[in-house]
């Protein structure tokens, strides 16, 4: 399995794994042994020491049995779950390792449909009981080989294919669920882009044209969905048909030894009782054949997405960023952001203007080491950018606030006083969070939705001073503010960022008097304007 992708069984805690496929091996074994004592106990003349045993072994087994999967689901229940987040740890790191350029390709909602179909299926597959498969093949086989080796061999045969063409049906099956996938996620995209922004959904009040995308999509999956149960439909039929003939061709001759008077009765019982469990451990072989291809379909769809993650060193401080002769150009396009010379030293302030979509987002993608296809020099300390890139503190025009309280926002991992907190709050003019019913405490709810768009983005600034970073990248800080609260943000950007080294994106003339490098992009080319 690519290296990108092990963690679905890399994590795997092989002692514990032993252990439940231990206890199950045992359970099983006690369940079929009891049908297995019937071949010889339900013998004539059936006396009553014979049905003393018969009833104590059942007893004894089912007393172990009870016992036993207890301890079986207490002990594989907690492992599974425990197991569940460890994949979800590592998926997190995974896609935390992502380039940008591979983010933006997909749907966030579909990162977390994933995780959830694979730890679904991881579960299906480690539940399976394997074990018992192989004990129930063995009782079988063993009991059909005492009574004749043609019987034997006819009804290996008929299991053998029905094994073979039930893999066979599965195969085609697999082709068709990888279809399905794909089309899951063009139903999960627009599902959860909707659901994700169901303020703007409300907002623009035309529910016809989002139930008409959604019922669209939502039928083209069920249409790739017919084709995939067609196919396992057929399987479980074949199976289902072919299951019988060993049993079939078993009690036909059970049956004929009886006439001819020999004392079959036992045999005839093992069949009758086996064939029921057969029925459910051939249905739970296919269930983890189909589930096993599915996560095939998934891991082919992780290996394109993590073909390539960001494993670059991070640099937490610098002396000087040097970008010669870049050329950023997007795929399938012909426009060109380029970039002749920028140099930036350890506390410079760097002003860009100009006008909206000439590039000022790409370049400092670029900076924030978010663009991987580009052409020309960019060193960080003589540090190509496709080995490194820089700790960079952002403030962007997008604010995104998680649904945590508005000290958890601000802090993070940081040990931060609430009387510090206050005081940032305070000269922010905040003043109304600290009225909210729970205070710097209370939660903010998705995206920040319980917030004024000028209350997250003063938020947003402090919580990018409060990560203390060498560097920081101002993307248009005071965009969409009345003037009051753009004096305020100013005021504070200029009080509390003037010794780090900043690169800002903005029209605001005061924050560019702190500035000691200026440049503007027009015609998309960042030119140096001398002051």
């Amino acid at each position: 399995m690519n290296d990108n992708i092990n963690f679905i069984f890399k994590s795997l805690n092989k002692k514990k794994i032993t252990i439940c496929l231990l206890i199950e091996a045992f359970l099983d074994f006690i369940y079929y042994f009891v049908p297995f004592t019937f071949t010889l106990f339900l013998t004539l003349p059936f006396t009553v020491e014979k049905a003393m045993i018969v009833i104590a072994i059942f007893m004894i087994s089912k007393t172990l049995r009870v016992g036993g999967n207890y301890y079986l689901r207490k002990y594989r229940d907690n492992y599974l779950y425990e197991y569940s987040h460890i994949q979800y740890e590592e998926y997190y790191k995974k896609l935390n390792k992502l380039p940008v350029e591979t983010i933006s390709k997909y749907q966030t909602g579909y990162f977390e449909n994933i995780i959830a179909k694979i730890s679904e299926l991881v579960k299906k597959i480690l539940q399976a009981e394997y074990v018992s498969i192989i004990i129930t093949f063995l009782f079988l086989f063993y009991t059909l080989y005492n009574q004749s080796i043609i019987l034997f061999i006819s009804s290996f045969i008929a299991s053998a294919l029905c094994i073979f063409l039930s893999v066979k049906i599965l195969t085609k099956a697999n082709n068709q669920v990888e279809n399905l996938y794909d089309q899951e996620y063009e139903y999960s995209s627009i599902y959860n882009d909707f659901i994700s922004n169901i303020r703007t959904v409300k907002l623009l009040n035309n529910d016809d044209y989002f139930m008409n995308k959604i019922k669209t999509e939502g039928k083209n999956c069920y249409n790739e969905n017919k084709k995939y149960v067609k196919c396992y439909s057929l399987e479980e039929t074949l199976r289902n048909i072919l299951i019988i003939v060993p049993f079939f061709l078993g009690l036909i001759k059970a049956t004929i030894d009886l006439s001819h008077g020999i004392d079959t009765l036992g045999i005839i019982t093992f069949y009758i009782s086996l064939q029921v469990e057969m029925g459910f451990v051939f249905e739970e072989l296919s269930g983890t054949i189909i589930s096993w291809y599915e996560l095939k379909a998934i891991k082919n769809k992780l290996i394109s997405i993590f073909k390539k993650l960001d494993n670059r060193k991070q640099l937490l401080s610098f002396k000087q960023i040097m970008l010669k002769n870049i050329v950023i150009q997007y795929p399938k396009s012909n426009l060109e952001i380029k970039v002749d010379s920028l140099i930036i030293s350890e506390k410079d302030k760097i002003s860009i203007t100009g006008q909206s979509g000439q590039g000022k987002t790409s370049i400092i993608n670029l900076i924030l080491g978010n663009i991987n296809s580009y052409k020309g020099q960019f060193l960080i300390d003589n540090n190509n950018l496709k080995e490194v890139k820089l700790d960079i503190g952002t403030v962007s025009q997008e604010i995104e606030l998680f649904n945590m309280s508005i000290k958890d926002n601000l802090c993070l991992d940081k040990k931060i006083s609430d009387e510090e907190i206050i005081k940032y709050l305070k000269e922010l003019e905040l003043n109304e969070i600290l009225l909210m019913e729970d205070g710097i405490h209370t939660i903010v709810g998705e995206k920040g939705l319980k917030l004024s768009t000028g209350q997250k983005r003063r938020i947003n600034i402090l919580r990018s001073y409060l990560m203390d970073k060498d560097i920081y990248i101002l993307d248009e800080p005071t965009s969409n503010l009345d003037k009051h609260t753009e004096e305020i943000v100013v005021n504070f950007i200029l009080k509390y960022f003037k010794n780090k080294t900043l690169i800002i994106v903005t029209h605001n003339e005061k924050i560019n008097e702190i500035c000691n490098k200026f440049y503007k992009i027009e015609n998309h080319s960042l030119t140096k304007i001398n002051m």
